[in-house]
């Protein structure tokens, strides 16, 4: 017979029921932080480094236009997946976020769940600092020869009454940009979620 009394034993119920939270807890956070770190990275990748401090200084950017852009036709390019299906999934569950149709030279992303495009971090984030940052380098490869305008980065976001339809990316060129839309787009449809529910 052990010497715990029955408080003992139900106290003990609740620490343990306490601990299991809090254990669940920490792995949603680290789980988070993981996916923040992707994105981060995602962004120190795409251009040169600047400090936190000269971009705090720095007017906001506008949300990004959302004019429908004609892909041009399909080109040779260095990375050539064929036609491809992937599946974007939310990282501590693996519930369904989005689709991908993927092409050697155009990425479809089209959405699995409700998504309206007003919710952050969309505009603010994926279509400012991502997309049209891609964008403004190809701009910048244009502008020194080293790139055919008709081979720069387009986007377009099909929406209907706000909600998301779909997203296509033309012109994204190689593996490392197609594995940063999908990283960025996967992190921010699962903040826009969290933010909706």
């Amino acid at each position: 017979m052990s010497g715990f009394s029955e408080d003992d034993v139900r106290r003990a119920a609740e620490i343990r029921e306490w601990l299991m939270k809090q254990i669940t807890d920490k792995q949603e956070e680290l789980e988070r932080l993981s996916d923040t770190l992707s994105v981060v990275d995602s962004i120190l990748k795409q251009g040169s480094f600047r400090a936190a401090a000269t971009l705090a200084s720095e007017p906001k950017l506008a949300p990004a236009k959302q004019a429908i852009v004609a892909s041009p036709p399909a080109k040779q390019v260095s990375f050539d997946p064929g036609r491809d299906m992937r599946q974007l999934k939310r990282a501590k569950d693996d519930f369904l976020l989005a689709t991908a149709e993927v092409t050697s030279n155009v990425v479809i992303i089209t959405p699995a769940v409700s998504l309206n495009s007003n919710t952050p971090p969309f505009k603010s984030f994926f279509l400012s600092r991502i997309l049209d940052g891609m964008k403004a380098k190809d701009a910048e490869k244009v502008s020194q020869g080293a790139l055919k305008e008709q081979d720069a980065l387009t986007y377009a976001v099909d929406e209907a009454g706000g909600q998301i339809r779909r997203i296509t990316v033309g012109n994204y060129r190689d593996k490392e940009r197609l594995g940063e839309i999908f990283n960025t787009s996967t992190w921010v449809f699962t903040r826009m979620l969290e933010k909706t529910t």
